[in-house]
């Protein structure tokens, strides 16, 4: 039995969830539904399976000058929200929010499907347990589901949009991201969470002006870009186990607030 649950969602949550992400994509209830069940027997096996994709037809923008680029992007990512919790006879347990930036990909080469995942693959195991970057994210989560909290994964803005000629990205137009920006609150109503979270800068300013009731805890990115970041912060050498012992002492003394 797997000691952790993926994105076992109440029936309402689903169906209020699958409503919301309709207002940004083309996907049916039964495509979503699809997706998790396929992710959910991803959960527990090793290995990288392959990788889930749609038509790029799934996302339209009014902006006819970012649809042609997005027409001509050599890649685009798209990550569906995920929760995870233990596996145990709590049904009753509070939602923690972690939120993030955008789906980054990386391709060499045009891909004409849009590749479907989750925020940082977590629905994958090797991607929880070996892949360098990826591990640490769910050794921060796990923190927060041992303890006995659910914890709900989404993006700010749930789709990438890369440069014609390269894995660099571009900006979504305004309209566009003020639509996502409207399905990340109404994804904050469905879940109720105890506290936000973010990871980074950019994504803790969106969330910031968003003017949020609930308890917002903004933290520095976990990645190695922001070595120099956390050495201030730390005032000891950046490892892996300084940053988990940092978060556990930070985002703990921040909920016993609430």
């Amino acid at each position: 039995m797997s000691q952790y649950l993926f994105s076992q969602f109440k029936s309402d949550e689903f169906e209020s969830l699958q409503r919301e992400l309709s207002k940004v994509f083309y996907i049916s209830q039964e495509t979503l539904q699809g997706f998790y069940e396929v992710m959910r027997k991803e959960f527990k096996i090793e290995g990288y399976p392959p990788e889930r994709t749609l038509p790029r037809s799934i996302f339209h923008s009014d902006d006819e000058e970012f649809q042609k680029r997005y027409h001509e992007a050599l890649v685009i990512g798209i990550d569906i929200p995920s929760i995870l919790e233990r596996n145990d006879d709590n049904s009753n347990k509070k939602t923690i929010v972690i939120v993030g930036q955008d789906p980054l990909r990386k391709s060499d080469e045009r891909v004409e499907e849009i590749r479907i995942a989750t925020p940082y693959a977590l629905h994958l195991k090797s991607c929880r347990e070996e892949h360098r970057s990826t591990r640490l994210y769910f050794d921060l989560i796990k923190i927060l589901l041992d303890e006995g909290y659910r914890v709900y994964l989404t993006d700010i803005f749930k789709i990438w949009v890369s440069q014609p000629d390269k894995d660099k990205g571009i900006k979504l137009s305004k309209q566009d991201r003020d639509r996502f920006i409207q399905v990340l609150k109404a994804e904050l109503r469905i879940f109720e969470p105890l506290a936000i979270i973010t990871w980074g800068g950019k994504a803790s300013s969106k969330v910031r002006n968003m003017g949020l009731e609930a308890k917002h805890l903004a933290f520095t990115h976990r990645s190695g870009a922001a070595c120099g970041t956390w050495r201030k912060i730390l005032n000891k050498p950046v490892t892996r186990e300084n940053k988990i012992d940092f978060w556990k002492q930070k985002v703990f003394s921040e909920l016993a607030e609430l």
